[in-house]
């Protein structure tokens, strides 16, 4: 009887609310009331795709389970792999498939309204261009060209046409990134001071991958510097990186598997980052933000979250993190693409723009160089069309 008076009314009476964080629980109701306002399109988009290698296998599944989209061709150079497709998807004869030598079929069809690109680097541009040229919007897995001079006319193609040209920069749609970003801006650790980042690759990815990846830097560490710039909305001053092969293989093709970087920000703010092709123990992805009122931080996922920390004999063991990234990202492909089909379908403002991407490439070359010569580098925005507000 002692707890009976702190009694509260029924819950019955009180309004049915749930924390926003919950993401999932926001799409069940989004389901379940049917909200239009979150989905109103009605016709689905006609789509091909490029490539279906490490990340263009997982567009093509979230194409193939998104109501919004009717995929029309898959373009892919291992046609002995086209009958397995077909089974492994049910595709129907709807779906076809063809080399890349039949590409020019995709771009004079006049169905297909969005291109997405999950090829080699060193095909990105070709592509980009051939698509935009004949009307269709562009889903490219980044980088959008193998320099930035190509890249810049990629977009400058895209504005030409008036046509969408997106770079897939998952990271920022995952839930957990984007919350980070989100209570970073709202001041809750006031003045960033330090932001940490830490990227160790799983699994090492294939010598003949690494070969057409466009090297580290602008293959892995975009990654890194996107997370930095964009959660912090500026751009930095100077970079400071180094960088060793430790694995005979990836040295052999001149490349890097072992990176520490420094970036300077104009407000003071200082970015620690370390990056690595191969991770042992897993996917390891960690994001650090330190401020003059505290510190927030993503740490890393793990896929059994009930059983995540295991008491016994031999001491204590934890569920293993995440091995790669689509487990990892899975949510970030996710949303990505629905958000890409917003912005074709919606005109909703762009997320991940020109500005946003060519600043990037910028870095990452800057990086490079550091890395390439032990010096660090100053990075000059002065003739660049970079808005005040990165952001």
């Amino acid at each position: 009887m002692a707890t009976k008076k702190f009694g509260g009314p029924s819950p019955y009476t009180l309004p049915q609310t749930y924390p926003k964080d919950d993401y999932l629980h926001t799409e069940y109701v989004n389901n379940v009331t049917l909200n239009l306002d979150v989905k109103p399109q009605h016709k689905p988009l006609v789509a091909a795709i490029f490539g279906l290698g490490r990340a263009g296998s997982i567009h093509l599944s979230s194409i193939v389970n998104s109501p919004r989209i009717v995929l029309k061709y898959i373009v892919d150079d291992r046609t002995e792999r086209f009958a397995d497709l077909k089974k492994y998807w049910n595709f129907s004869d709807k779906v076809t498939l063809i080399p890349s030598s039949e590409a020019q079929r995709v771009y004079t069809d006049k169905e297909v309204n969005v291109v997405f690109i999950g090829s080699p680097t060193w095909t990105h541009h070709d592509i980009v261009v051939n698509s935009l040229a004949n009307n269709k919007d562009v889903f490219c897995e980044k980088p959008i060209a193998e320099n930035i001079e190509d890249t810049k006319k990629c977009y400058e193609t895209a504005k030409a046409k008036g046509r969408i040209l997106f770079s897939a920069f998952n990271r920022r749609f995952d839930p957990a990134y984007r919350a980070l970003k989100e209570r970073v801006r709202n001041g809750d650790v006031g003045h960033v001071q330090i932001l940490k980042v830490t990227a160790r690759d799983s699994p090492l990815p294939s010598v003949d991958y690494l070969k057409t990846s466009g090297g580290v830097f602008h293959d892995c560490l975009v990654h890194d510097f996107d997370m930095a710039c964009w959660v912090l909305g500026e751009l930095p001053c100077r970079v400071q990186a180094s960088a060793t092969a430790l694995i005979p293989e990836i040295k052999a093709i001149d490349d890097f598997d072992t990176i520490a970087f420094l970036l300077t920000f104009p407000s003071g703010t200082v970015v620690l980052g370390d990056n690595s092709r191969y991770s042992a123990y897993g996917y390891d992805q960690r994001l650090e933000v330190f401020g003059q009122k505290g510190m927030i931080k993503v740490e890393n996922e793990r896929p059994c979250h009930s059983t995540e920390v295991i008491l016994g004999h031999e001491g204590v063991k934890k569920t293993p993190i995440y091995y790669s990234f689509p487990s990892r990202f899975k949510l970030g492909y996710k949303n990505e693409l629905e958000h890409f089909l917003d912005v074709v379908t919606r005109g909703v403002p762009m997320e991940v723009t020109d500005y946003q991407t060519l600043a990037i490439s910028k870095i990452a070359t800057a990086a490079e160089h550091s890395a390439r010569t032990g010096q660090s580098v100053e990075i000059d925005w002065s003739n660049d069309k970079i808005p005040a507000n990165y952001s």
